[in-house]
């Protein structure tokens, strides 16, 4: 899994004889450019569906900040280093380190990793639930600051690495705060490596490179260095076979991207949601749990953002009216207690209302109910088949992060544009998070594998690498 990887820069990297292993892995596989992410397209929730098979409203975690219902509390894995100071640096690791896979991940859902009989491994994955008992010990500086506690109990899968948390090779040793102790690609390949040296290799193995992203929010999706990187790493990785022949020989290989992710315009870029929704109280970030007082919360994924609605008095109505005032946001959806999902933009008049199990089906055989202009989510019919435009499988990942009874507003902004709020990021580069297909699509490279998932839809992965693993 390669962070943020996107067809139009690698195809580019690979004509300029930048990526001579991902070359040679399509040249000798087969190249899928237009896999749909899930939504919110945040590595964590993205993660969670891939592994579960489950939309965020299943598996219970909608992005890398939402507000969680059950606990009445705002949960943060770390959006940004000044988000995360206002937050609390404490609140961040300890979503991350010790709920995450350990509490927040539904114990109704189980991941591949708890699904398979056979033995799997996780390298540098955020998300990673087994079936196995482990100890993870935090780096030295997180202890001693009272941070996270000195051990951490998990379940993982039967061979797992994550940083210098868990390390499986003491000669990767990723000790520094500057190669941010482990996650980071090199670690990754050195870590499989040892794998493939020792033949420890099991069934599946997921490796995260994280390094393309990074890059990527900084310089724009043109900016092909993170996939060169990547590529000199998984060079490395096909190399410790004996030869990139041999490799594919004795191993299937697929190389993905989780999310694309969108060029900022230079000028009037951040769309600030504080100040469109200035006449009610707004939970201040330092906070996780409100108080009588306050009657929003924002929690906001880069291009994407949730509007959670605590005071009664506020209907959908007051806080989507207002929503629309800002033209840049193109999606405003919220799903009331009978089940319908309303859909507006503050571009266009009109609503969509859709709910599932309908007269009419999409593209990957979903029914739904349709009412009112279908033109909100680019969404074309030919009798009774939709089509979907520039939103792909818009219906399913949109009720995908809505219930009935959380009382919450999505909304997502235009291309080129980015959501703040209190303590945001504000990439210069590019972002990603939205229901949009730059962020949505990204490609894959299946090396010796015949079958393709169901449909071209990570959601669907679960199933199809669980097929594979049977064979």
């Amino acid at each position: 899994m390669i962070d943020s990887l996107m067809d139009a820069p690698l195809q580019e990297e690979i004509q300029a004889g930048r990526a001579p292993t991902l070359q040679f892995l399509r040249d000798n596989g087969t190249y899928f450019p237009k896999v749909v992410s899930t939504f919110p397209t945040m590595s964590v929730s993205i993660d969670t569906t891939m592994l579960t098979g489950e939309p965020p409203n299943i598996h219970g975690i909608y992005g890398l900040t939402y507000y969680n219902q059950k606990e009445k509390r705002v949960v943060n894995f770390g959006t940004g280093p000044k988000e995360i100071f206002l937050f609390g640096v404490k609140r961040v690791l300890q979503a991350a380190m010790l709920q995450l896979n350990q509490k927040l991940i539904s114990k109704d859902v189980k991941t591949i990793h708890e699904e398979t009989n056979k033995p799997t491994a996780s390298i540098n994955a955020m998300v990673y639930r087994g079936k196995d008992h482990t100890e993870l010990r935090p780096p030295w500086i997180t202890w001693l600051t009272g941070l996270l506690p000195r051990k951490i109990r998990t379940e993982a899968p039967p061979i797992f690495s994550y940083g210098s948390i868990h390390t499986l090779d003491k000669r990767s040793n990723p000790k520094s705060m500057l190669s941010q102790f482990g996650v980071n690609d090199q670690f990754s390949s050195m870590e499989i490596i040892s794998l493939i040296k020792k033949d420890k290799l099991p069934s599946l193995s997921l490796v995260y490179f994280p390094g393309n992203d990074i890059i990527v929010h900084k310089k724009g999706t043109s900016e092909g260095k993170g996939i060169m990187k990547a590529d000199n790493q998984i060079a490395s990785i096909l190399d410790a076979f004996g030869s990139w022949e041999e490799a594919i020989q004795i191993c299937s290989f697929i190389v993905l991207g989780d999310s694309g992710q969108t060029n900022m315009v230079q000028k009037d870029t951040y769309v600030d949601l504080r100040k469109i929704l200035h006449p009610y109280s707004i939970m201040p970030l330092s906070r996780d749990i409100a108080k009588s007082q306050d009657q929003l919360i924002l929690c906001v994924n880069e291009r994407m953002s949730y509007i959670n609605i605590l005071d009664e008095e506020i209907s959908y109505r007051d806080v989507v009216r207002l929503c629309k005032t800002e033209k840049k946001l193109d999606v405003i959806a919220w799903q009331e207690s009978d089940g319908w999902i309303h859909v507006v933009s503050g571009q266009t008049d009109g609503i969509l209302s859709f709910r599932p199990d309908g007269d009419y089906l999409d593209e990957y055989e979903q029914k739904w109910h349709l009412e009112g202009d279908i033109s909100i989510l680019d969404l074309t019919l030919d009798e009774q088949k939709i089509q979907y435009g520039i939103y792909p499988d818009a219906l399913s990942r949109l009720a995908g992060t809505l219930t009935s009874n959380d009382r919450s507003v999505v909304v997502t902004v235009s291309p080129g544009y980015e959501i703040v709020g209190q303590g945001s990021p504000k990439h210069k580069g590019a972002s990603h998070g939205s229901l949009h297909h730059l962020d949505s699509l990204v490609p894959m490279i299946v090396t010796g594998i015949k079958q393709a998932p169901e449909h071209l839809r990570l959601i669907n992965f679960k199933k199809w690498l669980l097929q594979l693993l049977e064979e």
